[in-house]
């Protein structure tokens, strides 16, 4: 009698833990509106540096081939410009493919670079490289967890694909790609039931988020990475409302799938791919993007929290393109709703009349950078 009073007694405890969170969970779902004015920190310079951490942005522009950074995106509050590199398909940048580059909590990296060269080589895509620090004083936010975290990055996202669409991009092929916090804002802006999720449609077809960030503070019994973090600072992550693919590695000390709600982050995206004994950003090129990597080569991160390890995968480097290509192969040929798709097309068309225009405008501001 003692057993089954304990086990009934344990029962009822389990059912009142799992009511609680499902309960607290809808709760906050339901109040997941993003306060723009906190997450827009105001723009204070408009010229990108010439090194980064250790790495030259004009050797690794010059190496690749893409566009200059410079001040071209609107916030998304509409108060100064996001700096970026945009290099557009001229004469057919509504038929291409577009892929928006978010970089991790490094800033941006030679890693955003071959990326970018990667996109525009094989995919003959309109890519635009966004910066989300230099215009605001900073060139990392190795905390994570504060207000140039997800809230904010996801803001920046939708100005970028605002402007990719006034240059003539078709949201119906915009991607949105990112990599560690970049891939951390990729599972943000596409978790089902945020404040913003209307705007997140008519902008993009889906994302890419390598080796993403994927705690979330989504109630009382989540490991939290510091005493000071809220639902504002990690907010919930997935289930996603538009096509994601997620890839991650077992070796990864730097964003590991045990920080995760693995059943909402990981497994309701469209494809998940968790590579056995991958470190994080394995196919960040070992010598800077343009040159020739060292497969297997490891090096430690510059964050100065977790100088965690980074080696080069050219196995997974390779598989991770293979897998990107036929996903937005897959999802591009994909009609969305009739009611999206026809306010999309109107939209593409109308900022089709004055493309070339705006491109010339454009690029006058971009130094020379090639296109």
């Amino acid at each position: 009698m003692g057993k089954t009073m304990n086990s009934h007694i344990q029962l009822g405890f389990r059912f009142t833990l799992a009511l609680f969170g499902f309960l607290e969970a809808r709760a906050y779902a339901n109040d997941d509106v993003v306060d723009v004015q906190r997450f827009q920190p105001p723009i204070v310079q408009q010229q990108a540096p010439s090194i980064q951490h250790r790495w030259s942005i004009d050797g690794n522009q010059q190496r690749t081939g893409v566009a200059r950074f410079t001040s071209i995106v609107p916030a998304y509050s509409g108060a100064g410009n996001l700096i970026a590199s945009w290099n557009p398909r001229l004469g057919r940048i509504a038929s291409r493919p577009t892929f928006i580059v978010v970089h991790g909590g490094h800033g941006v990296s030679p890693g955003n670079f071959a990326s970018a060269e990667w996109l525009i080589r094989n995919l003959d895509a309109n890519v635009l490289i966004l910066d989300s620090y230099w215009s605001r004083g900073i060139t990392e936010n190795w905390t994570t967890w504060t207000k140039y975290g997800a809230n904010m990055r996801m803001l920046d996202a939708l100005a970028a694909a605002r402007f990719t669409r006034s240059q003539g991009a078709d949201p119906n092929k915009t991607y949105l790609y990112g990599d560690s916090q970049g891939g951390w804002t990729v599972l943000r802006t596409f978790t089902q039931g945020h404040s913003l999720e209307s705007e997140v449609k008519l902008l993009f077809r889906g994302g890419i988020a390598l080796y993403p960030n994927c705690y979330a503070k989504e109630s009382w019994f989540s490991s939290i990475p510091n005493r000071e973090t809220d639902k504002t600072y990690a907010p919930p992550l997935g289930p996603y409302f538009s096509p994601v693919i997620v890839f991650t590695g077992s070796k990864d000390t730097a964003t590991p799938i045990s920080q995760c709600n693995v059943e909402k982050s990981l497994k309701t995206a469209t494809s998940w791919l968790h590579f056995e004994g991958a470190t994080h950003a394995w196919d960040a090129p070992t010598d800077g993007a343009g040159r020739p990597s060292v497969d297997g080569k490891c090096s430690n991160a510059d964050n100065i929290y977790n100088r965690f390890p980074v080696c080069r995968s050219d196995k997974y480097t390779a598989e991770t393109q293979k897998e990107v290509l036929a996903f937005v192969e897959s999802h591009s040929s994909r009609k969305r709703s009739r009611k999206n798709t026809s306010l999309e097309t109107d939209q593409t068309q109308e900022s089709d009349i004055s493309t070339e225009e705006r491109t010339r405008e454009i690029l006058r501001e971009m130094s020379g950078g090639k296109q």
